[in-house]
């Protein structure tokens, strides 16, 4: 075996290590290393040696000391270094750009809007994010990802939006990085909005713990986000969840129903979600039933194929108080799936790309 094969385990070894830690140091918000090695089952010279290189990294810092109870014994907290690091997450669709910066624990540093370009109007979109990107504060540290919500498919492979004909955001289709790879020296992770709205409602919102469930999003375009085992599922193309291409019950499309039923906007192949929202406030029941039964067909149709055990409505339209209830009238599956509220509001998509960012960083902080 050569140099490079025995040292490959030793260096897999040591990050699994240091990113355990660096975890559990985040987690705990403050902790010293006996209590590391106690919650990790480490030995304490592994972990001395391992916070020995997170400190020297900057990773994480000494705060100050603690009495163990022992006479002559004191131990060292530690906590997350105040230059690791920070994240960018941006969140590109119909409603404008939304920028957000975070430390490596995903807590919130700066949060910055940017109102809507006019539809189709690419040079304005990038405009809007290269300002957005230049104006919002830096953290202290390296910024080390930059995670990219967006209103269209991505493919899993070459990580590109993929164009698809009568996508409610066409102007989104250049790629992030070529937006913003001239203002940022960090990695550009892009992926599906509604795909990260569902990672971000399974790490931290109402969809914890739970393996399998679908997350239906509803505004200016309609998208599901499967997890399926505990994988988010993506599809061989990034397709996977493009519910507004089901069939109609009138039209050959969802979303052709919903334009149907007076919801699309007349300047953009799109929901019309200023307008849906105030009929729903309304108590419009001809909207409302719209809306209520075109949902209900892509649950169901979702259902049948996957039978998730929850199913979260989002979105700015999804998340109105008067849909849920009529969704679940207008359920016909027969099997016992919970429909419920997504748990992070409008901001899951957001949150999500935040959250990809940060994982991305924890793990090449502590890579070799």
């Amino acid at each position: 075996m050569n140099e490079v094969g025995r040292a490959l385990p030793q260096t897999v070894l040591r990050e699994a290590t240091d990113r355990r830690l660096l975890d559990e140091t985040i987690r705990q918000g403050r902790t010293t290393r006996a209590e590391l090695a106690d919650v990790t089952g480490y030995s304490r010279p592994t972990v001395s040696e391992a916070v020995r290189r997170l400190v020297e990294a900057g990773l994480l810092d000494a705060t100050g000391l603690k009495e163990t109870g022992r006479r002559g014994r004191v131990g060292t907290f530690y906590s997350l270094g105040a230059q690791a690091g920070w994240v960018l997450g941006l969140e590109l669709d119909q409603s404008g750009v939304h920028a957000r910066t975070a430390d490596l624990s995903g807590a919130t540093l700066s949060d910055l809007r940017r109102r809507p370009t006019p539809p189709g109007d690419v040079s304005a979109l990038v405009e809007s994010v290269r300002a957005a990107v230049q104006a919002i504060p830096a953290g202290a540290g390296p910024l080390r990802a930059v995670g990219v919500s967006i209103a269209n498919p991505v493919d899993p492979v070459t990580h590109q939006t993929v164009p698809l004909a009568g996508t409610p955001f066409p102007e989104g289709l250049l790629s992030p990085t070529s937006m913003i790879g001239d203002l940022v020296k960090a990695p550009v992770l892009v992926d599906n909005d509604v795909n990260l709205a569902a990672l971000a409602e399974h790490r931290a919102g109402r969809a914890t713990g739970e393996a399998s469930f679908a997350y239906v999003y509803v505004g200016a375009g309609l998208g599901v986000g499967l997890y399926i085992g505990d994988q988010l599922i993506r599809g061989a193309h990034g397709l996977a969840g493009e519910i507004g291409y089901l069939p109609g019950a009138s039209a050959p499309t969802i979303a052709a129903d919903l334009a149907a039923g007076g919801l699309g906007r007349t300047d953009a192949p799109s929901n019309d979600v200023a307008a849906a929202l105030m009929l729903l406030d309304r108590g419009d029941e001809a909207a409302l039933r719209v809306l209520a039964e075109a949902v209900a067909r892509a649950i169901n149709s979702v259902a049948a194929v996957v039978d998730p055990a929850l199913v979260l409505l989002g979105g700015p339209v999804g998340t109105h108080p008067a849909l849920l209830p009529r969704v679940r009238e207008a359920i016909s599956f027969p099997g016992p799936t919970r429909i419920e509220y997504g748990g992070l509001g409008t901001d899951a998509a957001l949150h999500g790309a935040v959250q990809v960012a940060v994982e991305h960083a924890r793990a090449a902080a502590v890579a070799v």
